[in-house]
């Protein structure tokens, strides 16, 4: 009993210093469920609303919320240990200035586990001011600034707020009145993935705004934006590490202009241009500096003025396209486009063509360029598009120059014709039945009756290696293979009767070479022998 009254005491007596501490600024307050921190200095009286918010007396938490603050000190976070493997958020929301070493190596993070810092929020559009080195010799995975009118009063982004030794793996900026980066001071800072969006503000990109850490970052986004104008040589390829490249959905961007880098991005994997307004492309634009992309999307893009430019045949590494979206503009002179731009590409896995003004031919252009040299099995979305038996020939013989490896992407809507019974073979069907690979519901339809494929293709007038295929011989297989075991049966009953023949003919002529002449009777020894001795006596 006095040991249960001991515990009891000891545990009071922690909770108490542990309340006293905090007491003393109570600007914080952990959610019931001690997941959420919220330091608000409405919590505080009117002496207490200048304070700062102390925190290292408090659990940890997986997400801190700080609000209505003057500023963020140096060293807040200072002995907050966060536990291994977790993920944590800090928030600040209506903060006007975060001190130097406001998040430093005083915080401290495990390998294991992540950190994303989010400043603002998209209700409001606000200033803030980011002294030197406030983020500094600290790893963290997400920093995201949000709606901001400017930076230390400036649309100029003064890196100086980076410290050494700062690794991010995301920067983000949404909704920023944010024109480019300053460079004066070169810190070790790396930033894998740089993104700006639905920025108003930036209308153009020069080798002079952009910030001397995008040499570390291998994704550059922009996107969203008023961006018009990408200068020349703004780009320097043998600086930069991208492996990613995304400049879309910039209503403004209207000329994609030649030049704008220098040298050939050796690890570039993705190229995004999607959903911008481009519509003037030199017809010669050389595409090496993008050779090694493996991933291209020209999403919403007029289809045409690119393919023109031969961007398929100079990226020959192509594993996926997209089109999705994409249209075909009303030249008389398209016609042949796929067979004159779409080169054999050896190792595309998937294109995406869902959606376009494509023609039901010129999707059947595309199919046979594929077909010829597929020797895996490749994706083709065709979303909002039909494929009618009126071609059947032509996807007859798609599908004999790469049975089964073509799989094909179409609306749930799609009719069961031949065509499609063809492609969905039921082989195929069972093979895909575990994946993601969309397609008509009607193949699910156990009472429906599958196509005669071989009656289709004598309907179709289909024309298979030279010969031409004639109904009377593809009514019925069993027809075809019963006249032909009637053949062959009449062949061996007509060789088993010649070879009887000859052996009836053989046996003939071997008595007759036995036989003996009756007609001259053999003379009896005996009869000899008696006459001779008689003639003697």
């Amino acid at each position: 009993m006095l040991l249960l009254f001991f515990l009891v005491f000891v545990l009071f007596s922690q909770i108490n210093v542990i309340f006293t501490h905090c007491e003393q600024n109570p600007l914080c307050r952990l959610s019931n469920d001690s997941t959420i921190m919220i330091c608000d200095s409405i919590f505080g009286s009117q002496n207490e609303s200048s304070l700062s918010p102390i925190i290292s007396c408090l659990p940890t938490a997986k997400i801190y919320l700080f609000r209505n603050f003057e500023q963020i000190p140096s060293h807040t976070f200072q002995n907050v240990t966060f536990p291994e493997n977790q993920s944590f958020i800090i928030k600040l929301i209506n903060i006007s200035i975060i001190d130097t070493e406001a998040f430093s190596n005083s915080l401290i993070i495990p390998r294991s586990s992540k950190l994303s810092i989010e400043i603002g929020e998209l209700d409001s559009l606000t200033s803030i001011r980011l002294k030197s080195n406030a983020f500094n010799n600290i790893k963290i995975d997400h920093l995201h600034f949000f709606n901001f009118n400017d930076f230390n009063g400036h649309s100029i982004f003064d890196t100086d707020c980076f410290g050494n030794n700062l690794e991010i793996n995301k920067l983000t900026f949404e909704q920023c009145n944010i024109i480019g980066f300053s460079n004066i001071i070169s810190k070790t800072v790396n930033v894998y993935h740089l993104s700006i969006k639905s920025s108003s503000n930036l209308i153009q990109l020069t080798d002079k705004n952009l910030p001397l850490f995008l040499s570390t970052s291998k994704s550059f986004e922009i996107s969203n934006t008023s961006l018009e104008i990408i200068n020349p040589h703004t780009f320097q390829a043998w600086s930069l590490v991208l492996e990613e490249l995304i400049i879309s959905n910039n209503l403004n961007f209207e000329i994609f202009p030649l030049m704008i880098i220098d040298g050939v991005l050796m690890k570039l994997h993705k190229l995004d241009l999607s959903y911008n307004s481009i519509k003037i492309l030199d017809g010669n634009y050389d595409w090496f500096a993008y050779s090694y992309t493996k991933y291209l999307l020209l999403r919403k893009q007029q289809l045409d003025l690119f393919l023109k430019t031969n961007i398929l045949k100079t990226l020959t590494f192509l594993e996926k396209i997209d089109f999705s979206e994409g249209f075909i503009s009303d030249d008389n002179n398209n016609d042949d486009l796929i067979k004159n731009y779409f080169p054999n590409m050896s190792h595309l896995n998937s294109i995406d063509i869902s959606y376009t003004n494509l023609s039901e031919n010129m999707i059947i252009d595309l199919l046979t360029s594929i077909s010829k040299i597929a020797n895996h099995f490749i994706t083709i979305g065709l979303y909002g598009h039909t494929l009618s038996n009126k071609n059947f020939c032509s996807y007859y013989k798609i599908f004999k120059n790469a049975p089964n490896l073509l799989q094909l992407e179409l609306d749930k809507t799609h009719e069961c014709n031949c065509v499609i019974d063809l492609f969905y073979s039921n082989q195929l069907r069972e093979e895909i039945t575990n994946y993601s690979l969309l397609q008509p519901t009607c193949l699910f339809n156990s009472t429906r009756m599958p196509c005669n494929i071989e009656k289709q293709l004598s309907l179709s007038n289909c024309t298979i290696g030279g010969q031409h295929v004639d109904e009377s011989n593809t009514d019925s297989k069993v027809g075809n293979y019963a006249f032909g075991a009637v053949v062959a049966v009449l062949t061996i009953v007509l060789l088993i009767l010649l070879s009887l023949g000859f052996g009836v003919v053989y046996q003939i002529r071997r008595r007759r070479l036995t036989d003996l002449d009756m007609e001259q009777p053999v003379e009896n020894p005996l009869n000899a022998i008696i006459e001779e001795r008689l003639q003697n006596k």
